[in-house]
């Protein structure tokens, strides 16, 4: 991982402008552009299982099956509030 990017990273997800990196502790660590929000640069706290990387939005799924959604939501890619499992 990039100087100054710690973890045990089980996962990582590529959008064109912005990477993740899926930790085994379930937060999840953002690299790369952020003008949507979509990878704040203290990464994101969390019980993540899996994430995905679109064009400028992320996707993260929770242990319980709800899904945090991050970035541009013009199309309703991204809700704010998320996707309840």
């Amino acid at each position: 991982p990039p100087d100054g990017v710690e973890g045990d990273f089980v996962a990582i997800a590529a959008g064109v402008v912005h990477s993740l990196a899926l930790r085994r502790d379930g937060s999840v660590a953002c690299r790369g552009l952020n003008d949507h929000g979509q990878a704040p640069p203290d990464g994101v706290e969390g019980d993540f299982v899996a994430i995905a990387a679109g064009v400028v939005h992320s996707l993260a799924l929770r242990r319980d099956g709800s899904v945090a959604c991050r970035g541009l939501n013009d199309h309703g890619q991204a809700p704010p509030d998320g996707v309840e499992g």
